[in-house]
């Protein structure tokens, strides 16, 4: 059975993704993921910045919350929150947090920024995506061909495709992403992310699982899409060897959900994280619902600045 836990997965974990276990496998943790997420307003309320437009949550031990623990088999502290957007509060909400000005410039030198800041190697981060022809794969190259028409498909194409190469030009402190293995392109994916930290700390390296669907593609309107992140242990990727040298190694699984509602997109997020060494988890946890803040405006900003510009990646589905 799937579990949302930091217990890294390994590959002995994960079935051959052209048997007939696999679609079972993806389907549990969506449905796992789309449940946990709908619990996010029976959590304890913590904070509503960004003009109130984004709410943040924790769960708690007691109460419904521990109802829900037993429920989902969750063990560590985790943060939410939930994000109403429309296009006039993207359009506000850039303005506000200078999306057209200094937020463009830094996105601006965060596209020029490359992986070699921490080590001088620049890996492309779709260079192990093979071709295969499945039913979720043709599902994905459909959706990824066009270019987006209105708010829930911007945020499709921020979100859900190329999900870890987009990060890396919104997400400051992230400074490389490697993709290490390809299970199923754009649904299945394995990823190195290597943050940046405040000195004295190390970088942090975090392997994760992607899972990555679009979970109602119809009506327009009703649409929704996921994310799942899962702590994994890659061969490829040994702790302590290499560039990893230098790295201490983090945990983190989280749940993306977009809802499509009218023009309205509802954004929730929860996750659970362990950044490793010798950072007490008392300081992580407490840290965690600001962090996870954070992402909001940067995303919002880099989101308009595509829409505006029309710079989306291009897709290497063929």
């Amino acid at each position: 059975m799937p579990n949302l836990t930091l217990q890294c997965l390994v590959p002995a974990d994960v079935p051959d993704p052209a048997g007939p276990d696999f679609a079972a496998f993806l389907d549990q943790y969506f449905a796992m993921g789309e449940e946990l997420a709908d619990t996010l307003d029976q959590w304890s309320k913590h904070s509503a910045p960004h003009g109130g437009n984004t709410q943040l949550f924790t769960l708690p031990n007691s109460g419904a919350s521990g109802k829900i623990r037993k429920q989902l088999g969750l063990n560590d502290f985790w943060a939410g929150r939930m994000t109403s957007c429309t296009p006039d509060s993207i359009r506000e909400g850039a303005e506000q947090d200078g999306a057209s000005n200094s937020l463009l410039q830094a996105i601006g030198n965060k596209l020029r920024r490359r992986s070699s800041d921490i080590h001088g190697v620049d890996r492309p981060t779709n260079e192990r995506r093979p071709t295969f022809e499945l039913n979720d794969v043709e599902r994905q190259k459909r959706i990824m061909t066009s270019s987006p028409n209105g708010l829930y498909e911007s945020f499709r194409r921020g979100l859900l495709e190329y999900h870890s190469e987009n990060e890396r030009e919104y997400i400051e402190l992230l400074r490389e992403s490697e993709c290490l293995q390809v299970l199923q392109p754009h649904v299945a994916e394995i990823w190195r992310m290597t943050y940046v930290t405040p000195a004295p700390t190390n970088p942090r390296t975090f392997v994760t699982l992607l899972l990555s669907r679009e979970l109602k593609s119809a009506p327009h309107g009703e649409r929704s899409f996921m994310n799942v992140s899962i702590p994994f242990l890659h061969p490829d990727c040994p702790e302590k060897v290499g560039d990893e040298k230098s790295r201490v190694r983090g945990r983190y699984v989280s749940v993306e959900l977009v809802r499509e509602h009218g023009e309205e997109v509802e954004w929730r997020m929860a996750t659970s994280s362990d950044a490793g060494g010798n950072i007490p988890r008392f300081m992580v946890n407490s840290s965690l619902p600001g962090k996870i803040a954070e992402d909001v405006p940067s995303f919002i900003g880099w989101l308009a600045q595509k829409d505006s510009s029309g710079t989306w990646r291009k897709s290497t589905l063929s």
